[in-house]
């Protein structure tokens, strides 16, 4: 049974009131965020989510907000941003939390000389969301690079080993169990400045023909032996326009906020794709992106 959230009981906790989640999210729509925490370290997430539980609240976990679509109307659910949870080791082995910057991760790898996560340049992410959703590049996907995860699972943090992530294409267990990301423990390899910026060039090369504008990058998974982005363009809906959200003219797997597009044109857009691909071709696609609940 849910609780009533009343935040006078949380006024302990780092948090903001009345967030624009618009001016937060790639996306650029969505109404506010009641509250958000913003928790400065470890032991305060931890504290902030036990007493959430314990009172039976709700909550949801945001990071870069680069894959989410919020709704109009806002949310009444308490969000909880890792930005400050944003700290990078990088020597003999490498620790990552949760709210780092793929960018910031990129450059402490190359002033170090460590190589393995260059596939993450361009990416808007923070390095939970990455870790949960094992994001990729080029055909490199995060858990290639993984030793463990440092979770929050029922009270409790503990380390989970590689083996026992349950990643595959764009999934991983913590999606499914409500475990909280915090950081992972990464394996990274000697190499050169030649050899890096090399890396890094490549993947900075299968990223040129993605479309600028305001986006939550793919919108759809690519389905065993297809590509998303193909299906929708050979069902004729490049250029569909709802509202202010327009399906990319140069990725087709990309919906773009061109006006003003609010999270309804979107989620509407969404459901006609889906719904005209698998019509024509018998496929159901399934969202990459997430929703942040009312």
């Amino acid at each position: 049974m849910k609780g009533k959230f009343n935040l006078s009981a949380y006024e302990a906790f780092s948090h903001k009131t009345d967030v624009a989640m618009a001016s937060h999210s790639t996306i650029g729509c969505g109404g506010n965020a009641r509250t958000v925490f913003y928790p400065q370290s470890v032991a305060e997430t931890k504290a902030l989510l036990c007493k959430l539980e314990g009172d039976k609240i709700p909550y949801y976990v945001v990071g870069n907000m680069s894959n989410l679509l919020p709704p109009d109307d806002g949310t009444e659910i308490p969000l909880i941003c890792t930005a400050n949870l944003n700290g990078v080791t990088v020597g003999e082995g490498a620790f990552v939390y949760a709210g780092a910057k793929s960018g910031a991760l990129l450059s402490i790898c190359k002033r170090n000389q460590k190589s393995g996560a260059e596939f993450l340049n361009g990416i808007p992410c923070t390095l939970g969301g990455a870790l949960f959703m094992n994001a990729g590049a080029g055909g490199a996907y995060i858990d290639e690079i993984v030793e463990s995860v440092l979770v929050y699972r029922k009270g409790e943090t503990k380390l989970v080993p590689r083996k026992d992530c349950g990643y595959s294409y764009k999934h991983s267990v913590f999606m499914d169990d409500g475990s909280v990301i915090l950081g992972a423990a990464l394996r990274l390899t000697d190499s050169t400045d030649e050899e890096i910026a090399g890396r890094e060039s490549f993947f900075k090369a299968r990223r040129a023909h993605l479309p600028k504008g305001k986006s939550m990058g793919c919108v759809f998974k690519n389905p065993e032996g297809y590509s998303a982005g193909d299906l929708i363009e050979r069902s004729g809906l490049k250029g569909l326009r709802i509202g202010g959200a327009v399906v990319s003219g140069e990725h087709a797997n990309f919906i773009i906020n061109d006006k003003n597009a609010t999270a309804k044109d979107i989620k509407t857009l969404i459901t006609l794709i889906q719904n005209a691909v698998s019509a024509q071709y018998g496929i159901r696609l399934e969202e990459e992106i997430r929703y942040i609940p009312l």
